[in-house]
């Protein structure tokens, strides 16, 4: 057995930078005495450009999302030759060659098993934390105010095209879908809460379509993985008890699963304008916009901008990447850099002229946040040590 395999029922490792600004580490208790900052300095002091949310999504769901992820790929947990593969594929994503680390069927699972998981853990809570800006999309219900059937409503899908998607964004929208049937069911009936999710209701139509588009061949991953979030979980050692109770994270179809090899710097205009069709979307570059500016900025701008014009007003654009992401590119006889998120504002929220002569932004920004920590909880268990997520996040609405 692999060093991995041997460490199957190991804990989760979640490692961060020890110099980052402001973080004082779980155990740090506040102190009193003459190092101690006032009242009055405190509220003056500036607010810090990073934030970290408290955790929204149950330790127990995050849980069972890295099951699905163990048990998509049981022979490459058991393999002694894991190690081996997770160097190969970390060399040449040290290399930025990408064709060499996403080449193979092998390649694929060992990235998915090793780096996807708590990339799927944050999406998660990306998504749950911008809930409210989905509920008009999701396969979920509102409930008409005006109706005397308490029960009236209409069923829409979400539809989901996930440009640069994989693994994580498969087991993520999974983990949403069910984080958000969870947290409908768990609600009192007679509250009158106000917020987006108590006003809507799951239906057995409830479901996620989920597109996803990259240069890699993620079909057979993306498959695994769908299958996985419908399967009853593996359990080992487990009393009749456990087994009776033992249950899929969802029903089969609720999510469905669609792949299409496609390098999006490559797409014209029409073919964008075809798969984005006429229905309202949930766009996603998850951990990819930074990694297309820097293959080519004037690419990569004139997708973005096919993008805009491929969609209707209303639909959403999720965009995640790390934190202070610069791409570079020549300035008449110098190279200059600059971030992403002024190269993607520029384009995104740039004016456009209406028939009436009239000017208006094309996209404006629902959310937007240059640093958020995802902290993986301290009880988790997985075969493989996983680390902490730092990302900028930023939600735009065509218009």
């Amino acid at each position: 057995m692999g060093k991995f395999a041997k460490r199957k029922e190991g804990k989760v490792v979640g490692k961060d930078a020890q110099d980052r600004p402001g973080w004082k580490g779980p155990g740090h208790v506040k102190k009193d005495g003459p190092a101690a900052k006032s009242k009055k300095e405190k509220m003056t002091e500036p607010k810090s450009e990073e934030t970290e949310p408290e955790p929204t999504v149950p330790a127990s769901l995050q849980q069972t999302l890295l099951n699905i992820f163990r048990d998509a790929f049981p022979e490459l947990v058991a393999s002694n030759d894991l190690q081996r593969v997770l160097q190969d594929v970390k060399g040449a994503l040290y290399e930025r060659d990408f064709n060499r680390a996403f080449g193979t069927d092998e390649y694929l699972e060992a990235y998915s098993l090793r780096w996807s998981p708590s990339r799927a853990l944050g999406y998660t809570t990306m998504l749950v934390d911008i809930q409210e800006y989905l509920a008009p999309h999701l396969g979920l219900v509102e409930q008409s105010q005006d109706s005397a059937d308490p029960t009236a409503s209409k069923t829409v899908a979400l539809h989901v095209i996930c440009f640069g998607g994989g693994a994580a964004e498969v087991v993520a929208f999974g983990g949403f879908q069910k984080f958000l049937e969870d947290s409908i069911s768990q609600k009192p009936k007679d509250t009158g809460l106000e917020d987006a999710v108590a006003k809507i209701s799951i239906t057995q139509q409830s479901k996620i379509k989920l597109y996803l588009v990259d240069s890699a061949a993620w079909q057979h991953v993306a498959t695994k993985l769908n299958e996985g979030l419908s399967s009853l979980p593996i359990l080992k050692y487990a009393n009749s008890a456990a087994k009776e109770a033992n249950r899929a994270l969802l029903p089969a179809g609720e999510i469905t699963t669609t792949f299409q090899k496609e390098n999006v710097l490559d797409m014209s205009l029409p073919q964008v304008m075809e798969m984005i069709g006429g229905e309202l979307k949930l766009l996603t570059l998850l951990f990819t916009l930074n990694e297309l500016y820097t293959a080519s900025i004037g690419k990569t701008t004139a997708f973005l901008l096919n993008l805009t014009l491929a969609s209707k007003p209303g639909t959403l654009l999720l965009v995640a990447d790390s934190p202070g992401s610069y791409s570079e590119t020549t300035v008449g006889t110098e190279a200059k850099k600059y971030p992403m998120k002024f190269l993607m504002d520029h384009t995104l929220l740039a004016k456009e002229k209406s028939e009436a002569g009239d000017e208006d932004a094309s996209w404006e920004k629902l959310v937007s946040d240059d640093s958020r920590w995802f902290r993986l909880p301290e009880n988790l268990r997985y075969p493989i040590p996983l680390e902490n997520m730092r990302y900028q996040i930023h939600l735009y609405r065509r218009v």
